[in-house]
């Protein structure tokens, strides 16, 4: 069924949409040592590291479009082009991202719908294989978002959503990556809550005692 047509207009931009995706750009993490030649190798793997990043961001960009607006022109190649892009962490990172530019127009085509489905699916088993959770939780916050209206003869059309088709994936049930993802709510409560002011007169002992309990208070709101 079409969208109704109240769907607002597409979000700009493609920046990381979780904390959990905030240091995991593509890119490793390189230690230089005192030799020209791990200056060299340092230099040239970090270029080679940029090329797949911009690689992957282009592929994306021009790839994910397509699944919302013309998914029956995708062909075998450009899907088998799209499975060799998600087993590096730059391709999952920014199938992610451009998806999520995407999220202010959640009510899709049918078309539109089980293409996603299909492609949410490679991405997230290749997220659970490689652990890579900053793609894995955006896109499985986003399996809430996108749906298409059902039309039952006799009943108001009815929302289905992604995830009704991608609860299966493995990584709905890894203990890992739930644990990640908690850790990292926590970390994210952590940094935007304000420190409460306490009194002058407290010592040392109170004040750890204060700061235990404040620590406590935003890991039981997590596990809510």
């Amino acid at each position: 069924m079409p969208c109704s047509s109240d769907s607002t207009s597409d979000q700009d931009g493609y920046g990381p949409s979780t904390s959990l995706d905030s240091n995991m750009d593509g890119r490793r993490i390189w230690q230089r040592s005192g030799s020209s030649g791990s200056v060299q190798s340092w230099a040239s793997s970090l270029s080679a590291d940029s090329q797949s990043e911009e690689a992957a961001a282009d592929f994306m960009k021009a790839f994910v479009p397509l699944l919302f607006d013309a998914p029956n022109t995708i062909d075998q190649e450009q899907k088998a082009n799209f499975g060799q892009m998600v087993l590096t962490e730059s391709g999952r990172i920014w199938f992610s991202r451009v998806v999520n530019a995407r999220r202010a127009r959640a009510c899709v085509t049918e078309a539109s719908f089980y293409s996603l489905a299909q492609h949410f699916a490679v991405a997230l088993f290749e997220c659970h294989e490689a652990d890579d959770f900053a793609p894995a939780k955006s896109l499985m916050n986003m399996c809430f978002t996108f749906y298409h209206e059902v039309e039952v003869p006799g009943l108001e059309p009815y929302r289905e959503y992604l995830y009704t088709h991608l609860r299966v994936q493995p990584i709905w049930t890894s203990m890992r990556f739930w644990t990640a993802a908690f850790f990292d709510a926590v970390q994210c409560e952590r940094a935007s809550r304000p420190v409460p002011p306490r009194p002058k007169s407290l010592d040392q002992e109170s004040l750890a005692a204060e700061d235990r309990k404040f620590q406590a208070n935003i890991v039981f709101g997590q596990l809510g």
